[in-house]
């Protein structure tokens, strides 16, 4: 009899599925429409609570964040089908696992970047809900010394920041080194300040708003330049032949072309797509230039570096304000605005 059971449990999965409510609260989008249009976008009480099949895990939301591409998507340039429950960025507890998943337990504290696209059955998301569907592969191990709701803000930023260096190489060599992070106020931005230094740079280069100077060198940023001052100035605060790597993390067109006299003969320009980012069509001999393309949410192995990171000191969450699941369209209509400082946090569980 009990080797019956071991085999039933294997079969079906230790998933503790049955101990989960029936319904949830869940922020959806029922259609696509217009970007900053939110009129579509509901908050429902009697969602179904979704099931782990095999190497699934279920998540219960203690909260989440916004990013840009949160709404963006709405208007349909992502593969995601509708309705749709929104949200890309989670840290929670894992509440049920489904079978072949080993790796991680019930009541683990985890986080994770709900944005594996999966054409053929419309993209996962899911993180704007109570508990949230994951591929075990890319949920990591909250880290120990930041709480639910700091934790929430860096997946999709983390993992973004992190493999461009990794595509550019910062993370082997970025020691005395100079890195331009052109945007530094925001997700991507304040992340890549400080990953930057976490990789031994020993200057960092970002612009950002008036009102956001000291935010950005209390990241670490050794030279700031007001962006209201015109495009260019940033290139001049770089100076000629001086910069190593160039994190093209806001997409102004034309930046390439203005990032390369700065640019060494070596360096790095690397641009983030989605805005008028693009390389330059007169590049500089010996510069290269990545199309940093789509973040890879599928490894929890990143997760884990960036919760190194985190546990070490060297990286650390800005939320400039929280809101509750109930008032994600105000969130959405906030980020659209800009000038979003850090991330705006979303409060699932209290």
């Amino acid at each position: 009899m009990a080797n019956w059971i071991i085999l039933l449990l294997v079969l079906v999965g230790h998933s503790d599925a049955a101990s989960l409510p029936p319904t949830m609260r869940a922020v959806v989008a029922t259609a696509k429409a217009n970007e900053g249009n939110f009129s579509l976008v509901e908050v429902v009480s009697n969602h179904a609570v979704p099931t782990p099949a095999h190497k699934e895990i279920i998540i219960a939301v203690h909260a989440s964040s916004v990013n840009p591409v949160d709404w963006k998507l709405l208007s349909g340039d992502l593969p995601v089908r509708f309705p749709h429950i929104l949200g890309f960025d989670v840290a929670g507890t894992v509440a049920a696992v489904g079978s072949g998943s080993t790796r991680l337990n019930v009541g683990d504290a985890v986080w994770a970047d709900l944005g594996e696209i999966w054409p053929l059955r419309g993209g996962e998301l899911g993180a704007y809900a109570e508990y949230a569907l994951a591929n075990e592969a890319q949920v990591g191990l909250k880290p120990q010394s930041m709480n639910f709701s700091d934790a929430a803000t860096i997946p999709l930023v983390g993992l973004t920041t992190l493999q461009a260096y990794r595509k550019m190489g910062i993370d082997r060599r970025g020691a005395n080194t100079t890195v331009v992070v052109t945007s530094g106020s925001g997700g991507t931005g304040f992340v890549g300040i400080q990953l930057a230094k976490a990789f031994g740079a020993t200057k960092v280069i970002t612009a950002c708003g008036p009102t956001t100077q000291a935010f950005c060198k209390e990241l670490g940023a050794d030279t700031v330049v007001d962006y209201t001052q015109g495009v260019e100035a940033l290139w001049q605060a770089a100076g000629v032949d001086d910069v190593d790597f160039v994190y093209d993390n806001f997409g102004a067109k034309g930046t390439a072309d203005l990032a390369m006299p700065s640019l060494r003969v070596g360096g790095i320009f690397l641009w983030l797509p989605g805005k008028d980012g693009a390389a330059s069509k007169h590049p500089k001999p010996g510069v290269q230039q990545i199309n940093y393309g789509l973040c890879d949410a599928t490894k929890y192995e990143d997760l884990d570096a960036l919760a190194s990171l985190v546990d070490a000191g060297s990286l650390e969450a800005r939320v400039s304000r929280s809101y509750p699941l109930e008032q994600v369209v105000a969130a959405f209509k906030a980020s659209y605005a800009g000038g979003v400082v850090g991330k705006f946090g979303i409060s699932v569980m209290v």
